[in-house]
C-alpha cells in the first residue's frame, strides 16, 4: 500500500503541515512525505507517540544531514491515552478504559534554504537510476 502512495503523490492530503508518525511504516516512507510537505510548507511538524519518537528522530536527522530541512524546535510531553489493544490481524478493539502515560516528542523542522536544489538534483539521481534499470532489464530480455 505504501508503494502506491509513493509512486502516485498527487494523492498525498498535504493541506496540513503536521505529520503523525508511526512505528508501523518505514522511515524511508516519512522522509519522502515530509519532504512533500516542505514542498508546500515553510515548516513541518512530526508528532509522534511511544515507539514513533524514534522513528521521528530517524526522519528529522535524515532531512537535516541532506539538506532539506533544518530543525527549529523539539519538544517533549509526557501525555495521558486510552489504551487500545489489537488482535492478530491488527485491527483495534475497543480499550479497556484504563488511561495510560506516554512519551510525545513534536519535532519542528523549516525548509533549507537549498530545498529546491537538494530535491532537483534528487529528482534527476534518481531519473538517471530508473533509466539504467529499464537498461539493465532490456539488456537481460
Amino acid at each position: 500500500m505504501e508503494e502506491s502512495t509513493i509512486e502516485n503523490p498527487k494523492q498525498l492530503n498535504l493541506e496540513s503541515n503536521q505529520i503523525n508518525v508511526s512505528n508501523r511504516k518505514n522511515n524511508s516512507f516519512y522522509v519522502f512525505l515530509c519532504k512533500k510537505t516542505l514542498e508546500k510548507h515553510e515548516t513541518l511538524v512530526l508528532h509522534a507517540l511511544g515507539n514513533a519518537t524514534s522513528v521521528s528522530v530517524i526522519v528529522a536527522e535524515k532531512l537535516v544531514r541532506n539538506g532539506y530541512g533544518e530543525y527549529c524546535n523539539m519538544e517533549t510531553k509526557t501525555i495521558e491515552v486510552e489504551e487500545t489493544t489489537r488482535n492478530g490481524r491488527g485491527e483495534t478493539r475497543e480499550g479497556t478504559g484504563r488511561m495510560v502515560k506516554r512519551a510525545k516528542l513534536l519535532i519542528t523542522l523549516k525548509r533549507s534554504e537549498d530545498f529546491f536544489e537538494n530535491m532537483k538534483k534528487f529528482n534527476e539521481i534518481k531519473d538517471e537510476n530508473e533509466k539504467y534499470i529499464e537498461a539493465e532489464s532490456k539488456a537481460k530480455d
